[in-house]
């Protein structure tokens, strides 16, 4: 079949994708997707465990019967959502929302991903 290309008309044929290529193509953009998510969240646990310093004056010394909540060990994606949600005021805590207000969110993600391996002190 004819292809009309910048004004000429050719007789070559298109070539239709391979299945090959068309898995290369997919199994890329599937990488790029997942590289998104956990760059998304900011993965850099040394800034996580620079920032955390704050988090630790009450987090860290909080026990099992404290209003405190454990937050070693949390998932990235809860403790981003959380967090975000002191950010924008909808989950009442004063302290918390004062702490958030201040964590953009790449600090947000490195904190998420830092507390996600992080262990208790003892």
């Amino acid at each position: 079949m004819p292809v009309a290309t910048g004004g000429q008309v050719s007789t070559q044929r298109r070539r239709r994708p391979t299945r090959d290529r068309v898995f290369a193509t997919t199994a890329a953009g599937f990488a790029i997707i997942v590289s998104g998510l956990t760059t998304g969240y900011g993965a850099d646990a040394e800034v996580g465990r620079y920032l955390s310093t704050e988090c630790m004056t009450c987090h860290g010394a909080a026990k099992t019967d404290s209003t405190i909540p454990n937050i070693f060990g949390l998932g990235e994606a809860h403790f981003v959502e959380v967090i975000k949600a002191y950010r924008a005021k909808t989950l009442p805590n004063p302290v918390m929302q004062t702490i958030a207000s201040r964590l953009n969110d790449d600090d947000i993600g490195a904190l998420a991903f830092y507390f996600q391996t992080a262990k208790k002190p003892k």
